[in-house]
C-alpha cells in the first residue's frame, strides 16, 4: 500500500487503519535539509465523513543531518503526529481573489479523482519536526574560522583575541579609548 488512498477503499462506518513503510526515494527531500536513513513508517487511521476525509496518525523515521557548527553528520530520530483534513477539489471550488480565509481553511487539503495523497502531509510533519538549530551536541565548539580545525577533536593555535573582523576594528579602537 502506498500513501495514495482511494476514496472508495475507506469504509463508511469504520476507520481505515494504516500501518505502512514508505521508501526514502518516495520523498523529494533536498539533501541540504537531510537524508532519510531508513523507510518512513506511517501509522494512522482515515475516517470518512460524507465526502470529507480525516487522517490522524504518526510518522517515524531517521534522518542524517549536518551539524551547523562543525559540519559533521548526525543522526536524528524523526517522530511526529499528523492530523489532516481533506475535501474534494470540487467542494473546495475555485478560490475567489476577494474571499476571506479562516484559520480552519488553511488546515484543509484537497483531493482529486477520489484519490487522497498523504505524501505532502507526511513530508510536512517530518520537516517541521527537525530542529531549527542542528547541533551534533549542545557544547559543539565548531570549526576554527582561521585554520579550519574541528575544535571538538583538537585544539588550534589560533588566538581568538587577535581575530577581529576588519569591519569591527573601529569598535575595538573606540572600546580601547573608553578604558
Amino acid at each position: 500500500m502506498s500513501l495514495v488512498i482511494d476514496f472508495d477503499d475507506i469504509p463508511e462506518d469504520e476507520d481505515l487503519i494504516l500501518d505502512l513503510l514508505q521508501s526514502p526515494e518516495h520523498f523529494k527531500i533536498d539533501p541540504e535539509e537531510g537524508v532519510l536513513q531508513q523507510d518512513v513508517h506511517v501509522q494512522g487511521r482515515l475516517s470518512k465523513v460524507g465526502r470529507e476525509i480525516l487522517f490522524k496518525g504518526s510518522v517515524s523515521t531517521e534522518m542524517e543531518l549536518v551539524c551547523f557548527r562543525c559540519l559533521e553528520s548526525l543522526r536524528f530520530p524523526v517522530r511526529a503526529r499528523i492530523a489532516s483534513h481533506y475535501i474534494s477539489d470540487q467542494e473546495a471550488g475555485t478560490p475567489d481573489a476577494d474571499a476571506e480565509l479562516h484559520a480552519s481553511d488553511i488546515e484543509v487539503e484537497t483531493y482529486s479523482d477520489n484519490r487522497i495523497d498523504l505524501t505532502q502531509a507526511v513530508y510536512d510533519q517530518m520537516m517541521l519536526s527537525l530542529p531549527l538549530v542542528r547541533l551534533c551536541r549542545d557544547d559543539c565548539r565548531g570549526i576554527c574560522a582561521h585554520c579550519g580545525v574541528n575544535r571538538n577533536h583538537q585544539s588550534c593555535t589560533c588566538s581568538d583575541h587577535d581575530s577581529i573582523d576588519p569591519r569591527l576594528a573601529v569598535l575595538k579602537t573606540l572600546k580601547d579609548q573608553l578604558k
